[in-house]
């Protein structure tokens, strides 16, 4: 914009607010030129302009289309389609395209599995796919399949997005047939899949990833022992018997009957390049079978452990794990994981009828002179442990600047989460009041910061999982501040 462009638009500015009367469509029209040329963008011998298009004239293309990729699909579509005839070059704007999602939820978000999608059906799904001048440049594609879609729909869609390299299908509409077709697929430049496939044998899901042989990174609702043990077969085979390549595995559903700690142990020696570990489990204490062979984690970075007990028992039985027996699961999966740098450990509790009061929940006690935590530890994660200062005693945690402590206390004692975290940031140089949480409290700290990137403000919110929130580490290591 000019100078005497500018200068002419304040005047209209003030002019309105001393009149108290808006400024037109015209006015606003004539105090501006629409963006020169060099403000275009181009999409290989396409360009896109923006010509006639009110306002959005003012804008340059590239910052429009920016804040376009952050909205959610319908939003995008709304601008393309239907706002004005001057912004339907953006069709042809293959990076505003590039990531596809159809849901309107948080992928993070508890409860996203249920979301039921209902701006657009299977058979426009279809269409848009075929709308989308580029739709082979699309990299990474998200469908949340709703009750009623119909599977010929789904993988018709899918046929249509050849280059995926990072496809997610979830959603209660997730069946047989829509798995029985994606297996006739192949998917050569597919690396990270997030699957849902509900109550359908492991044959039928084993066939789906079978089309996926560069597949680096793997999230499921249920995950199970037969899933894991056929996938690293067929990464084996696709590799000519070479290691797999997964480095990512997360377990996306709280309840699961189907992976046991013994599933759980045997990942580390099908995937030794894992990197990443989401899992829970469903045991029932106060003493169950644990393997007497630790997890083998030498690549681990990201051990997250969202629920160790099955919440859901009769009145008169509890749950929940004895002290030696969390020990003993603390040994399990931590021993053989020298190099974790954020290490997630809940241990879930009991769902009370009316009346009954909360069994006891375990001590963390010795657990970690036991078993020493690793000195490349970052963030440190611990819920429904009851602990207290002397529980850290002889711990060497050098880079350790995060702690969060959620429901940590004695229900019937007192509460040393405070405590335990004053003597932890004595005893970790790099540890901070401000990196620490207990039950939603963040602590001031009581002189000036030693982690100046590191500096966490009202965190964690309620809507995020705290330490294990996707991306807080990577955030973390580039020096960003956290809010």
């Amino acid at each position: 914009m000019l100078e005497s462009e500018m200068k002419l638009l304040g005047q209209l500015v003030l002019a309105s607010l001393r009149a108290g009367a808006p400024i037109s469509l015209k006015q606003l029209e004539g105090s501006a030129r629409p963006p020169p040329a060099r403000a275009a963008v181009r999409v290989g011998t396409a360009v896109a302009q923006f010509e006639d298009a009110g306002p959005f004239s003012l804008l340059p293309v590239d910052l429009l289309v920016k804040v376009l990729e952050n909205c959610y699909l319908p939003v995008k579509l709304t601008f393309a389609i239907e706002v004005c005839k001057g912004l339907r070059p953006l069709r042809f704007v293959a990076d505003l395209w590039s990531v596809v999602r159809t849901s309107l939820q948080d992928a993070q978000r508890l409860g996203h599995h249920y979301e039921t999608v209902d701006w657009i059906t299977s058979r426009n799904l279809v269409r848009f796919a075929q709308w989308l001048p580029d739709a082979d440049k699309v990299t990474e594609l998200s469908l949340l399949i709703s009750k009623g879609f119909a599977p010929d729909d789904v993988s018709a869609t899918l046929a249509l997005f050849p280059g995926v390299e990072r496809l997610s299908l979830t959603g209660q509409g997730m069946n047989k047939k829509i798995l029985t077709l994606m297996a006739k697929v192949q998917r050569p430049a597919l690396r990270i899949l997030d699957l849902d496939w509900g109550q359908v044998g492991a044959a039928t899901v084993l066939a789906v990833l079978k089309t996926a042989p560069s597949l680096e990174s793997l999230a499921s609702h249920k995950l199970s022992g037969d899933i894991l043990e056929g996938l690293a077969k067929l990464l084996r085979e696709a590799r000519q018997g070479g290691t797999p390549l997964l480095t990512r595995l997360r377990q996306t559903g709280r309840y699961a009957e189907n992976v046991t700690p013994f599933a759980g142990v045997a990942a580390g020696a099908l995937f030794p390049e894992l990197q990443e570990f989401t899992i829970s489990f469903a045991l029932r204490g106060p003493s169950p079978p644990l393997p007497t062979a630790p997890l083998q984690g030498a690549n681990l970075r990201r051990l997250h452990i969202y629920d160790m007990i099955y919440g859901f028992t009769a009145s008169d039985a509890s749950p929940h794990l004895s002290d030696a027996s969390l020990a003993c699961f603390i040994k399990t999966f931590v021993s053989g994981c020298p190099r974790l740098e954020s290490l997630c450990l809940a241990h879930g509790r009991k769902y009370l009828s009316r009346g009954e009061t909360l069994p006891r929940l375990p001590r963390l006690g010795k657990s970690f002179q036991a078993t020493p935590l690793p000195r490349t530890l970052v963030m440190l994660e611990l819920k429904e442990i009851v602990v207290a200062p002397s529980d850290f005693a002889g711990c060497e945690l050098p880079a350790l600047a995060l702690v969060r402590l959620k429901h940590c206390k004695d229900e019937h004692g007192p509460d040393l989460q405070k405590d335990t975290i004053e003597e932890l940031c004595m005893a970790c140089p790099k540890l901070e009041p401000s990196g620490c949480v207990a039950d939603e409290h963040r602590f001031e700290p009581k002189h000036s910061s030693k982690l100046q990137q590191a500096r966490v403000c009202n965190y964690p919110a309620e809507h995020i999982g705290g330490l294990s929130l996707e991306g807080v580490l990577d955030a973390l290591e580039r020096g960003y501040t956290l809010y």
